[in-house]
């Protein structure tokens, strides 16, 4: 329990419960409206419901905030933690130093993407003039709040187990290692994977394009599935590709150091970036599945629409980070290649 003596910790922790609670609190929303919400009564307790929905919404709304706030700080946490950790040059040696460390960053990163998405359908519900998504969302919230208790078990349970006296191993001994012992790993599945990504990456901005001309559900939904697909792509190659070229390493294949200053932070614009992608993909789809009374669909296509070229943009945003570093050492290094 010493480690909550942490300023790093303790903000991480206080973060996370944050989270919970106003997940918690739209949650009891949800259930009430679940139980007791029926538009066609127009009674005292249905307009106080009513009112106590829109509060909900934005219980909801500022969790969503704490939750990818808390992402960003899980990582600044294991990176902060990381010069009190002998052994560890970077957060991957923190968060590998007990079992519970990539688990709580999966779970936190997970529990982003999907607070992410319930806020889409929050946006939209905030359009649509009726209460088609009412039930809908309610439930969408309440799926949510599980996982959001999970995360943060995850995390108190890593941050109180770390133990900051032992001795961890950096991302060189273990990543750079492991690249460098396997024959052909820098030619094989790295450029199998950045050339998946540069097509799954083109191919879900030119479908998000194309659907947001004339947004309907099924090409909406189709513009989401692509951005899903494409999201372990793209982070696969930032880790392969990106990575040894911002550091000029060819077996330098760590995430986490790219969230340095060395190579001015080109990790939190990039991840972020893909994030942001994936979260107005899938929002916009799953807002067209949802959407299905008179007043939702009338609210949906411009919503989508605007969505949509939101996630292009984000593409475009990942496709220019992602080849700024490679250009870079094309330019200093006369045009020589990185990987032998």
């Amino acid at each position: 329990m010493m480690n909550l003596l942490e300023p790093w910790v303790l903000l991480r922790l206080a973060a996370g419960l944050v989270a919970v609670l106003l997940f918690l609190r739209g949650a009891l929303t949800s259930y009430r409206v679940l139980r007791h919400f029926d538009v066609r009564h127009a009674t005292e307790g249905q307009l106080a419901l009513e009112k106590q929905v829109e509060l909900g919404s934005t219980f909801v709304r500022v969790a969503t905030v704490v939750q990818v706030a808390s992402l960003v700080m899980t990582a600044l946490t294991a990176d902060r933690l990381s010069r009190s950790v002998r052994g560890a040059m970077c957060a991957y040696g923190v968060l590998n130093a007990n079992e519970w460390g990539f688990r709580s960053l999966g779970a936190t990163a997970g529990v982003a993407l999907l607070a992410g998405v319930l806020a889409q359908l929050y946006a939209l519900d905030a359009r649509v003039r009726g209460m088609d998504l009412v039930r809908p969302v309610a439930i969408a919230t309440l799926v949510v709040v599980p996982f959001a208790l999970a995360d943060f078990a995850l995390t108190a349970l890593f941050l109180t187990k770390l133990d900051l006296t032992a001795v961890a191993s950096c991302c060189s001994v273990q990543l750079d290692a492991a690249d460098a012992g396997q024959a052909g790993y820098a030619s094989g599945p790295r450029v199998l994977t950045v050339i998946g990504a540069s097509i799954a990456v083109a191919l879900s901005a030119g479908v998000a394009w194309f659907a947001s001309r004339k947004p309907s559900a099924p090409t909406v939904a189709l513009a989401g599935a692509l951005a899903l697909f494409a999201l372990p792509l793209a982070v696969g190659a930032a880790v392969l590709e990106v990575a040894p070229h911002a550091f000029e390493a060819p077996q330098h294949v760590c995430p986490f150091c790219l969230l340095k200053s060395d190579v001015l932070a080109i990790g939190y614009p990039l991840f972020g970036a893909i994030f942001l992608a994936v979260v107005w993909g899938a929002g916009a789809a799953l807002a067209g599945v949802l959407a299905r009374g008179p007043a939702a669909r009338e609210a949906f296509a411009s919503f989508a629409r605007e969505r949509l070229r939101r996630e292009v943009v984000a593409w475009a945003v990942v496709a220019v980070l992602s080849i700024a570093p490679v250009v870079r050492y094309a330019v200093v290094s006369g045009g020589g290649s990185l990987f032998p």
